[in-house]
């Protein structure tokens, strides 16, 4: 990294990290708490969705590099502590280690500071505001970074993430696990009440978001979620009533586990034209791309539209509002699944 670029990088980084603060002082003045909300709610699939796409997308980023960094800043402090061992080795190879382990030092310092504003705000609004986290095009992405997270914070490399003086480097995993479980329960609320008033619900129990949450593949997991609330039992990370919902969820989401199989079962072999081309899954809104006519499901290429403008199969400009309903395949789609569950009906009986 010239000095350039690093520059740039910590110009970067300290706008953000003011950014955020300024953010969390305004949160807590009611005036300003209630026209966020407002705003959040108008710009719920505009700019405010846009905004907390680049929010989910940063805090990916900013953990995965402070989590990777963690284990080589072990490593080195671990050698180090071996006076014997490090002594032996030449001056020139020691001193490269420290330049190193300072540099990581300084790297992981900076990603865990604006991680930790970045989770935080998530934690706070995610209380209040919820319609652009769990709309189609957002909610795989929140579920999917939530798990990821939660697999590092109580899966089996935990203790790869263990360092001498954690406050050093602003790193404190209770705190972080009990913000992760708390947006968890917060979305999922807002999704069971949504599901409730008919405005999101996808009929399934927990809606939408649990169906997510048990669908990752990559991370998700019921002894990751039994163990988070046990490692909160344990350290009073959470109230009871908290402990009591979190404890339901996951028995929510084993009953999505179960009815997601049944429902695999129940639809056999999905016919390919069906299949979005890029998740591989049955799509319910399919629309055409107007340059490449590719036929993707609505909310994989809206996902897709947050980041970049532009179609993925020619990289010709494309906004959500090009995007062509293609209703005689939604219509085929519905019938068959019509068909599937009547034939598995007549089946059962």
């Amino acid at each position: 990294m010239d000095n350039t670029t690093h520059t740039q990088f910590y110009d970067k980084f300290n706008i953000r990290h003011h950014i955020g603060e300024l953010l969390e002082y305004l949160w807590s003045i009611p005036i300003h708490r209630s026209k966020w909300r407002v705003f959040a709610n108008e710009q719920a699939d505009g700019f405010y969705l846009k905004f907390v796409n680049m929010l989910v997308n940063d805090a990916i980023y900013l953990l995965d590099e402070g989590m990777k960094k963690l284990p080589e800043v072990r490593q080195t402090l671990q050698a180090m502590e071996n006076v014997e061992v490090w002594n032996s080795q030449p001056p020139q190879e020691q001193s490269e280690r420290e330049n190193a382990l300072r540099q990581s030092e300084d790297v992981l310092r900076q990603d865990l500071l604006l991680a930790n504003v970045h989770i935080d705000l998530m934690e706070y609004t995610t209380a209040e505001i919820t319609r652009a986290f769990l709309l189609p095009e957002m909610v795989e992405r929140i579920a999917t970074m939530l798990n990821y997270f939660l697999r590092f914070l109580v899966g089996p490399e935990r203790k790869q993430l263990k360092v001498p003086n954690p406050d050093k480097y602003g790193w404190d995993p209770k705190k972080m696990l009990s913000q992760i479980m708390k947006i968890y329960m917060h979305l999922a609320m807002a999704d069971e009440r949504a599901g409730a008033s008919g405005g999101g619900g996808s009929g399934n129990v927990g809606g939408n978001f649990a169906t997510s949450v048990v669908r990752d593949g990559r991370s998700y997991s019921q002894e990751l979620f039994l163990e988070a609330q046990a490692i909160a039992e344990r350290y009073n990370l959470l109230t009871l009533e908290e402990v009591e919902y979190f404890q339901n969820f996951i028995e929510k989401l084993q009953t999505q586990v179960t009815a997601d199989a049944k429902e695999d079962e129940m639809l056999g072999e999905i016919p390919d034209e069906f299949l979005d081309p890029i998740q591989y899954t049955l799509m319910s809104d399919p629309v055409v791309l107007p340059s490449s006519k590719v036929v993707l499901d609505r909310s994989t290429i809206q996902r897709h539209l947050l980041s970049d403008q532009t179609d993925p199969f020619n990289r010709s400009q494309l906004t959500a509002d090009m995007l062509v309903p293609e209703t005689d395949l939604k219509a085929k789609i519905q019938q068959w699944l019509s068909d599937q569950r009547r034939d598995a009906k007549k089946v059962k009986h």
